[in-house]
């Protein structure tokens, strides 16, 4: 693919594009008479709503329908129709996805233990490749973006109020809806952990006091429900996130309301649905202090763990195939471990190929608040995706959850967000050269990749162009 180049977007002598205090221009992206791919948009808003709410999860007369697999025919068919309107370079987070999903095929067909599994563990898996070119080539402005991250926010905000509703309690533990995607309490506490800071930036955005309310309450019930689960690994990613939302918001933004707020809402959380999670972490360490199981629970983790580095070991180059460790394992359990997991299941080059789809995130991240203005919007959405994505990393590290789509889609959320930053700068200075008198051609303005350089300004100094 080539450059995106929009037609209509030839600015005249003296006309600046409007960016505001958000650092994303809103017509960047955008033709000024029409809006490109929103067929394609609003089949994956559509795609959005039912993958993290899940309402056939918990509502039972949708059930019966394949909600999600409808939702992507859809988007597939829009993005098949209107393939001719995307004329941008995939970047390079996109690439690596495709890789890691080619390197998976090619570890099912040739797997030594369950090729048939492995391949259809490999489909379904390959499909975010899909939503996450959806994203990248569609997410063209701001509102898009924040309909996304509105999106993703109320749906797992709603997940969690359902979930303390139903009270579905396993050993003590908090469980998720029936027999859906967030049964599991470790994954549903991952889930929350990771939009936690999207209900957060939301919050700072609205000026409407009521929805300022509702989300501070959101907020509430969601870490609420992230302790009641007692998940070790989703504890420690709330707490790195809970740190990173803090960092972002409250110390560089100055807002020390914030971090007052904070504190008092995580002491008060704490003493109402802690007990759960320091019971399971003593546990962990003592048995004769065991809490829903955590002693056996951790040990069995630990040989998980190294078996799982064995397993890499004996197939470094192609794994033993996507969901197939769990049965070479011993415990018929798998790693909990998602850089193992994906090392032992599809060998070092998909460990590799993950952690540079992570790296691309926040390399993404710091460009665009390189980029963006200060106390601009752009900032805020990156210092919210960065908690989410740092969050992610951390709770990998002892969940199995390589082949959920929630870190990629919060990657192509980064890209976004920084090829629409990017572009706005661009647009700026176009019209600051066209003020200056500066010669050129005005017919048509180009907006670059997202390459990830750090040195802007060196980039600004420099003639623009798609290959700079």
């Amino acid at each position: 693919m080539g450059p995106i180049i929009y037609q209509n977007e030839s600015l005249a002598a003296g006309e600046l594009p409007a960016t505001g205090q958000t650092g994303i221009s809103a017509r960047s992206g955008t033709s000024s008479r029409t809006k490109p791919l929103v067929g394609v948009f609003v089949a994956l808003l559509l795609f959005m709503v039912i993958y993290f709410a899940r309402p056939e999860d918990w509502i039972p007369w949708f059930s019966a329908a394949p909600l999600a697999k409808i939702a992507g025919i859809l988007m597939l068919l829009a993005l098949i129709f209107s393939i001719r309107q995307i004329r941008q370079r995939s970047p390079r987070e996109v690439i690596f996805l495709a890789l890691l999903v080619g390197q998976l095929f090619l570890s099912s067909l040739l797997s030594p233990v369950w090729r048939g599994g492995a391949l259809n563990l490999t489909v379904n898996f390959a499909k975010v490749l899909m939503v996450v070119l959806v994203v990248t080539a569609a997410v063209t402005t701001a509102g898009r973006l924040k309909a996304l991250i509105l999106t993703q926010a109320a749906s797992v905000a709603a997940i969690a109020a359902v979930a303390i509703w139903k009270g579905r309690l396993v050993l003590g533990r908090l469980e998720g809806t029936f027999g859906g995607g967030y049964s599991d309490p470790n994954d549903l506490a991952l889930a929350i952990t990771m939009s936690l800071p999207l209900c957060l930036v939301l919050l700072i955005l609205t000026r409407n006091w009521l929805m300022k309310i509702l989300w501070s309450v959101s907020m509430l019930l969601m870490t609420y429900a992230v302790l009641r689960t007692g998940s070790r690994g989703g504890f420690l990613a709330l707490a790195v996130v809970s740190g990173a939302c803090l960092w972002e918001f409250a110390l560089r933004g100055r807002r020390p309301h914030l971090l007052g707020f904070g504190v008092l809402a995580g002491l008060i959380l704490w003493q109402s649905a802690g007990g759960m999670v320091m019971g399971r972490f003593r546990g962990t360490l003592n048995i004769n202090d065991d809490a829903a199981a955590s002693y056996a629970s951790g040990q069995a983790r630990q040989l998980l763990f190294w078996r799982s580095i064995e397993v890499t070991k004996a197939y470094p180059l192609l794994g033993v195939g996507p969901g197939n460790f769990d049965q070479i394992s011993g415990h018929w359990q798998t790693t909990h471990n998602s850089f193992t997991l994906l090392s032992s299941e599809g060998g070092i080059p998909a460990l590799v190929l993950y952690v540079l789809i992570l790296l691309s995130g926040f390399k993404n991240l710091r460009a665009t608040k390189l980029w963006a203005p200060k106390r601009a919007e752009a900032r805020l959405l990156a210092g919210a995706l960065f908690a989410s994505l740092v969050g992610y990393a951390a709770g990998s590290a002892f969940l199995s959850v390589a082949y959920e789509f929630f870190p990629y889609i919060l990657v192509a959320y980064t890209s976004a967000l920084f090829l629409m930053t990017r572009n706005s700068a661009a647009l700026t200075r176009k019209s600051e050269r066209v003020r200056q008198g500066t010669p050129g051609k005005q017919s048509s303005l180009k907006t670059a990749e997202p390459e990830l350089s750090f040195l802007p300004a060196e980039i600004l100094s420099a003639p623009y162009s798609p290959d700079s």
